[in-house]
């Protein structure tokens, strides 16, 4: 099941609120896009019904920015209006990884992640140019070699 990208920006802010830290619009923006393209590599199925556009500072998710431009650079202060739905246990799994993964990063180091050569992001962009739909089909491969690369040496052998 895909999901409004406020309801998965709200898990966010609740696991940053539980470990007393706060986040950012771009913080947001892309903990949202990342656990996207993980969901997709695990699963096949997009995690979001939002499309993902490349704008000039990475990935962004339009109606997320929108519902947070209030908050500028600053931190994000409140929940986002959003249908009250029970995420799938796939969903809160790949939330919660992605969050101690990459929860503890700061917008900018957040954004250069996203920004990397042959990210979905710089594939949009140079193919297809600025506020261009990434897809995801770009999102989840690109994920998906991203997992795979992570795999320890004695996991790929024993396979």
């Amino acid at each position: 099941m895909a999901y409004p990208a406020g309801v998965i920006a709200n898990r966010f802010l609740d696991l940053a609120k539980r470990d007393g830290k706060t986040l950012t619009n771009m913080q947001l923006q892309k903990l949202v896009y990342i656990a996207h393209g993980f969901y997709l590599a695990f699963t096949g199925k997009p995690l979001l019904y939002d499309e993902v556009k490349a704008w000039q500072w990475g990935p962004v998710i339009v109606d997320l920015y929108e519902a947070l431009r209030q908050y500028g650079s600053g931190v994000v202060t409140a929940k986002i209006p959003a249908p009250a739905v029970e995420l799938n246990p796939n969903a809160e799994q790949v939330i919660e990884k992605v969050w101690k993964a990459y929860g503890r990063l700061t917008a900018f180091q957040l954004s250069s992640i996203t920004h990397k050569p042959n990210s979905p992001w710089s594939q949009t962009w140079e193919t297809w140019g600025q506020y261009s739909t990434i897809s995801n089909d770009v999102i989840a491969q690109y994920y998906w070699k991203l997992v795979n690369e992570r795999k320890p040496a004695t996991q790929a052998t024993a396979q």
